[in-house]
């Protein structure tokens, strides 16, 4: 049988089920604009070496300037862009959409070469079962090589097989077709469905090849370890070599039987070691013999597993290392997987003298720890390391670099380390190193220092994603240096949208906003966000009169698009500018509103009258705006989370109600209703849904006593029955 597409993938026999455990358990991702994280975060990695990024990033951002990988420069995926995403950051989803399978399984039913087999072997189409059971999913079943593409081979050999009987051929021909229907079988269904009367010598060989293979799909490794012995030295030469391969890999299921429990989690401790043994020396004779054999590669990725059962990984490191180094096996996204699935998860920085690995590895010693929490590398051992760099003694000084930065936190001795000159040519190695030197600069204060190396590196930055990253990094020191006025000047480097709209919704002042509105050559989604922006703001933070003002910048028809992302919803929910044009009315509850121009008009009053406060709030409940997305400041280390320029506190619906329950002069009817609406904030949880304030429920219960016996005859004292 030929394991097609094992040579990168063969390790994952039994690998699939096993999660890095630094990932997060929730599937969804969403962007954090944060340069310098010293945390795990894969749904935001960059493109430098980080000891935020996932330990596949970081190598394959090494492999990248070894010429054996490459970061996805392609446009930002759809799905993407709806929860607000640009190309940096980048969840790690987007460069390992999926771990492949070891041995795909292939529908028989489609496969249109074995068909043309079993037409030349003088069978009818019908020969071909039906699909059987599907191995698809799972921990790397060894039934995933029960499939189409090794029939075919199989079938492929009893063609070119010429002392063979026809009759026999055929026999053995239906015997495999017959065993793709499943993958466990007792001695009774096995009786019918193998051959039994073979007769020939080669015959025979076949016959006992079926049965071993029977055996070893069923799990009995015993019987199927005395059928492939059996051919060890079979004239068939395709039969002796796939035999010998096959002792090596049926050893090696037999060892690891009892390791993973039903979820596909290992337990290296329940690895059976002396059939280990067997399967490595198994697959050193296949090797030895068979150097350029046709399961070499796939010999060879297996001995990477039996390293990894056998928790030897300073071996599996030179593996990985040799393959690395090799020109002919180019390291790809599935290969990546293995490795840190294998080595990296759970491999010491003493294991390893690979320099790729070992910067991976080191890299993770600089994530965050608790101050009781140990490091398993300190700053003398990463000194020590420095031989083992000797081929790449730039990437140790960066080491360094990088521990002084988010160890240390020690700019000055983090510019020390770093090369002061902008090279020609920046690779990510070079990236980085220029990346910490900015940062290096910002922790130190020197923004403008900071600025002009941003400056320098982006007419180099020719590598995927490296462009998007400075625009970032551009944005937050002049967001941070209070200059963000140069982030939408009309030459502004930063042109990544989502960047932009991030500023513009959670930093801009309202004279910024205005610009951006009266801008001529900006895109119409920044222009419409500005001016949704603006006026929510204007609304919502007491500049009335502003708001009327601004009103006349809306369209005389503006767009009943809602807008998305760019306002800071997720999945295509969104809000159109139409929203300014809300012409209140009683809604479902009764309470009539004038349009919110005039709301607005009247919330200039002083004091401001009871229904103007209650319509305000109706403008906010209806439109579902509690919570909204332009009310929510990002953290104070992400883009955005320095303080607004836009003054004035956020209005909250129970504020307004607050005001009116508390004037003594307001009619019944504004005073019943605000009762009405300040008691259903806190349905049906108990928690406000209508500001932060924290009314206990005793306050609650009052306002509950007095709508029902003060305004009993208004319809929101009859239809209200409960108090949270």
């Amino acid at each position: 049988m030929r394991l097609y597409g094992l040579p990168l993938l063969a390790l994952l026999i039994g690998s699939f089920g096993v999660q890095d455990a630094r990932a997060s358990s929730d599937d969804a991702c969403y962007p954090t604009w944060n340069l310098k994280r010293d945390t795990l975060d894969i749904c935001n990695s960059l493109p430098f070496l980080s000891p935020g990024n996932d330990s596949r990033v970081n190598l394959q951002l090494l492999l990248a300037d070894a010429g054996q990988a490459s970061l996805d420069g392609h446009p930002l995926p759809e799905d993407e862009k709806q929860v607000g995403y640009g190309l940096v950051p980048f969840p790690l989803s987007r460069l390992f959409d999926s771990v492949p399978a070891e041995e795909t399984a292939v529908a028989p039913s489609a496969d249109a070469a074995l068909a043309e087999l079993v037409a030349r072997l003088g069978l009818p189409a019908d020969a071909i079962p039906a699909a059987g059971e599907s191995f698809a999913s799972g921990e790397g079943s060894r039934c995933r090589s029960n499939n189409t593409a090794t029939a075919r081979e199989f079938l492929g050999q009893l063609l070119l097989t010429a002392d063979l009987p026809a009759s026999e051929r055929q026999a053995l021909a239906r015997g495999r077709l017959a065993l793709l229907q499943g993958c466990q079988w007792d001695e009774a269904q096995l009786a019918g469905m193998l051959p039994g009367d073979i007769s020939s010598a080669a015959g025979r060989d076949f016959a006992g090849y079926l049965r071993g293979v029977a055996a070893f799909y069923s799990g009995h490794f015993a019987e199927a370890l005395q059928a492939f012995r059996a051919l060890q030295d079979s004239k068939q030469a395709w039969l002796q070599e796939t035999a010998r391969y096959m002792l090596g890999r049926n050893q090696l299921n037999a060892a690891q039987q009892h390791a993973f429990d039903d979820m596909g989690y290992p337990d290296l401790r329940k690895v059976d070691k002396a059939p280990l043994k067997s399967a490595e020396e198994a697959f050193d004779a296949y090797l030895k013999r068979y150097p350029q054999g046709r399961y070499a590669a796939s010999a060879k990725g297996l001995q990477r597993r039996i390293y990894w059962l056998m928790s030897d990984q300073q071996r599996l490191a030179g593996e990985y290392a040799g393959l690395f180094a090799s020109k002919d096996a180019a390291p790809r996204g599935e290969l990546i997987q293995e490795v840190d699935n294998k080595l990296l998860t759970t491999a010491h920085p003493a294991d390893v003298r690979d320099p790729h690995l070992l910067a991976v590895l080191d890299l993770m010693q600089m994530r965050h720890h608790e101050p009781n929490e140990e490091r398993a590398l300190d700053s003398a051992a990463l000194q020590r390391q420095k031989t083992l760099f000797s081929a790449r003694p730039a990437l140790h000084d960066y080491l360094l670099a990088a521990w002084a930065f988010y160890v240390s936190e020690d700019p000055a001795a983090t510019l020390r380390l770093l090369p002061q000159d902008v090279p020609d040519k920046l690779d990510y190695l070079a990236f980085s190193q220029q990346t910490l030197r900015g940062f290096a600069l910002e922790a130190g204060n020197d923004w403008l220092g900071a600025e002009k190396l941003y400056l320098q590196l982006l007419p180099k930055a020719q590598l995927p994603l490296q462009r998007e990253q400075l625009e970032l990094a551009l944005a937050f020191n002049y967001e941070r240096s209070d200059r963000l006025v140069k982030v939408f000047a009309a030459n502004s480097p930063v042109s990544t949208p989502a960047i932009r709209e991030i500023l513009l919704r959670h930093i801009a002042g309202p004279d910024l906003l205005r610009l951006q509105v009266a801008a001529p050559a900006i895109p119409a989604e920044e222009r419409d966000a500005a001016l949704f922006t603006l006026l929510y703001k204007d609304l919502l933070r007491g500049h009335y009169q502003n708001f009327i003002d601004d009103l006349a910048l809306l369209p005389t028809e503006p767009s009943d698009k809602p807008l998305t992302a760019s306002i800071g919803y997720l999945y295509g929910n969104g809000m159109p500018l139409t929203l300014f044009q809300w012409p209140g009315g009683k809604g479902t509850s009764g309470y009539d509103c004038p349009p919110i121009r005039d709301v607005a008009l009247a919330m200039q009053q002083d004091p401001q009258p009871p229904q103007a406060l209650n319509c305000l709030g109706e403008f906010i409940l209806r439109n579902g705006l509690d919570g909204f997305p332009l009310d929510r400041q990002p953290g104070e280390r992400e883009l955005g989370g320095s303080a607004s320029l836009f003054e004035g506190p956020l209005y909250s619906r129970l504020d307004g109600y607050l005001k009116v329950i508390g004037d003594a002069n307001a009619a019944d009817d504004d005073r019943a209703y605000a009762l009405y609406r300040a008691i259903n904030c806190y349905a049906p949880s108990g928690y406000n849904g209508c500001g932060s304030q924290d009314i206990p429920p005793n306050q609650r219960k009052q306002w509950f006593r007095t709508l029902k016996s003060k305004y009993a005859a208004t319809p929101w004292a009859k239809s209200l029955k409960y108090y949270w």
